[in-house]
């Protein structure tokens, strides 16, 4: 029954209608002939057919792209690539190519080829500067590349003789003195300069004592005092030298006001100097200039600069050659000057770092140089040959050294909290029995004291105190606050046995009875 049933039903015929009427050409390659004389069509070359997606119309497509607008590949590149090129893109608007990671903005500056170097089968098919033409060649390159420099180089030499001369104007028209009292000259036509009639003057031999009291303040400084110097001989003027870049000078006996400010450089006094006589003073700031002053009408003499920071400069101690200055520079160098000419003489090289004191002994036929580098060397005066080599391994840096009044030692503020002493003549041995300690003075070059009997030594500190030291015993006497910041330093008067006059960071400038 069952196979009746099926016999009855019509069976479907799923295969489409084809068309077996037309006749279709199929022609076969024999595959051992090496001759193939038809054009065969590859299904790879023809287009995409199959079924479409209805709502991915490009689904076929998925193999030729990985992105909607195309094909995307991975390429690794670290953070700081990525964040330059990114930074560089939006600032300039390019960025490199990665398939050679260069910079676009360089490679338009590779050479690019001229019609003239072309071939000329390709130049008669391709004309004008293209892809195929020719090369520059190295001579034109080179040309153009001296010309842009030449141009360049004349530019900046008329940039720097235009700031030159702006400089020059403006030096011209600059204010560097100030007088502040009446008149520069009293009734007589004696300068301000000049000593006193009644000057308080003692033996030379007079007995010194330690102040116990503060009696007076000279205040006009808007920064720390760096240096304070006396006036030669008599010590009738202070000279002070600040970090608000001016020198002022101030009466010690009558007024104790300030006579007059020097305005000349445009940072910070390291250092000042006055000559023998007096009449001159010379000062160094970290403006790298060397300027010779006149004291009395306070017009800059001469400027002197080898473009690196002096920390200190020392005039020859006698009157006859006091236009030769030395000058401690940052350059490892000891360069001495002679202000007439305003030209080097001599160069004092050896040290290898900068170059913090210069000091005059033996009567200037010796000079002795310190330096960060930890070493003291004591040199014949104008002969750049270091004669005496002083270098320890206990030694430390020295950046402050005073002479003892009688000549035969110098005192050296050394940066392990101590003051050294050596002698000041003939094999400047090292006294180890003359160690002063207490204060603390590491890292600031503050001067040290002595009192004109040579008794007494004194020196600042860092915390602003003042401490005194007998100088037979090395044994400390009396410490009091001087000032609120740094304690630089410190001079007693050549004539008045029991004062003494500091100054520090916190711009004043004392007096101590």
């Amino acid at each position: 029954q069952d196979s009746v049933f099926c016999g009855m039903l019509k069976l479907p015929d799923c295969a489409p209608d084809v068309d077996i009427s037309s006749d279709v050409k199929r022609e076969a390659v024999d595959p051992t002939k090496k001759a193939v004389f038809t054009n065969p069509k590859i299904e790879a070359f023809g287009p995409l057919q199959g079924p479409v997606h209805p709502r991915n119309v490009d689904s076929l497509y998925a193999g030729y792209r990985n992105h909607t607008t195309g094909h995307v590949e991975k390429c690794h590149l670290n953070s700081f690539h990525f964040e330059d090129q990114f930074n560089t893109f939006h600032s300039t608007g390019y960025a490199a190519d990665p398939s050679d990671f260069s910079n676009p903005a360089k490679r338009a500056t590779k050479r690019q080829k001229t019609e003239g170097d072309a071939c000329p089968i390709i130049a008669k098919y391709c004309s004008g500067a293209g892809k195929w033409s020719g090369f520059d060649s190295s001579a034109e390159v080179n040309a153009a590349i001296e010309k842009e420099q030449k141009e360049r180089v004349e530019q900046e030499v008329a940039q720097k003789e235009l700031q030159a001369d702006t400089e020059v104007e403006d030096e011209a028209q600059r204010v560097t003195t100030e007088f502040h009292g009446k008149d520069e000259t009293d009734y007589q036509g004696r300068s301000w300069l000049s000593e006193p009639r009644r000057m308080d003057r003692q033996k030379a031999d007079h007995q010194c004592f330690m102040p116990k009291k503060w009696i007076h303040t000279w205040s006009g400084h808007t920064m720390g005092v760096n240096v304070i110097r006396w006036f030669p001989d008599s010590a009738h003027l202070i000279l002070s030298g600040s970090m608000d870049s001016k020198i002022k000078i101030w009466d010690f006996h009558n007024k104790r006001d300030c006579k007059r400010t020097y305005m000349g450089h445009d940072q910070a006094v390291r250092d000042i100097n006055f000559t023998a006589a007096g009449k001159k003073f010379y000062s160094c700031s970290y403006d790298k200039n060397v300027q010779l002053w006149d004291t009395e009408t306070g017009q800059i003499i001469s400027t002197f600069s080898n473009r690196k920071i002096p920390f200190c400069v020392t005039p020859h101690p006698h009157a006859s050659e006091e236009h030769i200055f030395i000058a401690g520079c940052q350059n490892k160098k000891a360069v001495q000057w002679d202000a007439r000419t305003g030209e080097i003489v001599q160069e004092y090289d050896e040290h290898l770092a900068a170059v913090n004191t210069v000091t005059f002994c033996e009567d200037a036929k010796r000079i002795v140089t310190t330096s960060d580098d930890k070493k003291i060397f004591v040199w014949d005066y104008g002969i750049p040959i270091v004669v005496k080599y002083i270098a320890e391994p206990h030694m430390n840096s020295i950046p402050s050294i005073t002479v003892h009044p009688s000549e035969k030692y110098f005192a050296g503020q050394s940066m392990d909290n101590s003051i050294v002493v050596y002698e000041a003549g003939g094999k400047f041995k090292f006294q180890p029995r003359k160690k002063f300690r207490g204060h603390l003075n590491s890292g600031y070059a503050i001067k040290v004291g002595f009192s004109p009997d040579g008794r007494w030594v004194c020196s600042g500190d860092a915390g602003g105190r003042l401490w005194f030291w007998d100088w037979a015993k090395c044994k400390n006497h009396r410490t009091f606050k001087a000032h609120d910041g740094v304690c630089i330093s410190s001079l007693w008067h050549p004539h008045q046995p029991s004062r003494v006059v500091t100054c520090g960071w916190d711009g004043l400038i004392k007096l101590w009875d």
